[in-house]
């Protein structure tokens, strides 16, 4: 099961996810703007808010659910796990997470039976990539 997850496809369906959920963001936060902002476009941007919005539900639902697995597979302890679940709330933070664990390492996997992959990315050497 373990090696399953270790897979490079699960990263990137998560990469993936976190870029999909940003786009769903735009499209939710156009249509709240269309919907209260221009009155004109008040019916647009309310079936916009009604699509993406559901959309956007079920890509903070696979997300999660996704950075489980690869939280497990990384090593990753829940704290890391816990900053990825916050990604969620803000517009686009599921790409400035993505960003940062990409840029410091968090994605690295583990050596088998070694430390997990967020310890050793705060090794001072780490924090110059």
């Amino acid at each position: 099961m373990i090696d399953r997850l270790r897979a490079p496809a699960l990263l990137r369906a998560f990469r993936f996810i976190a870029h999909l959920e940003a786009v769903s963001w735009a499209g939710l936060l156009t249509g709240m703007i269309l919907e209260r902002a221009v009155p004109r476009y008040h019916d647009l941007g309310d079936r916009l808010v009604a699509v993406f919005g559901s959309v956007h539900g079920g890509l903070v639902i696979a997300f999660l659910a996704l950075g489980l697995l690869v939280a497990a597979a990384r090593g990753w302890r829940w704290p890391m796990y816990a900053l990825g679940f916050a990604a969620t709330i803000p517009p686009f933070a599921t790409l400035a997470f993505d960003a940062w664990a990409h840029r410091t390492g968090r994605y690295a996997l583990p050596p088998r039976g070694g430390a997990p992959a967020d310890a050793a990315a705060t090794a001072p050497n780490a924090l110059r990539r």
